[in-house]
């Protein structure tokens, strides 16, 4: 398929929505990896924080947040810097 072509399907309304799915479908999943990851790391590392983890993932629908919080968790030193990441993020949401 030519380039002219390609551009002309780019540019139809079905290939927009098509792309648009995707891209939703890609989010979702990203988001659905980083409470995973979260929820593991915690599991391991701070289980009595879980109940926390589980309200912040219930609520937060952004993927970028989420993995800053995965981020933030996983480098905490304590279970006292751990529960203060997640309260920041619970009370940013």
């Amino acid at each position: 398929m030519s380039d002219h072509n390609y551009d002309e399907l780019r540019n139809t309304w079905i290939y927009q929505e098509i792309q648009q799915h995707v891209q939703l479908q890609f989010q979702q999943q990203d988001r659905e990896n980083y409470c995973q990851a979260l929820h593991t790391i915690v599991q391991a590392r701070f289980p009595r924080l879980l109940t926390l983890v589980e309200q912040k993932t219930a609520t937060t629908r952004d993927a970028r947040q989420l993995h800053v919080l995965v981020v933030h968790v996983a480098s905490a030193r304590t279970e006292k810097e751990a529960r203060r990441q997640l309260l920041d993020a619970v009370s940013q949401s």
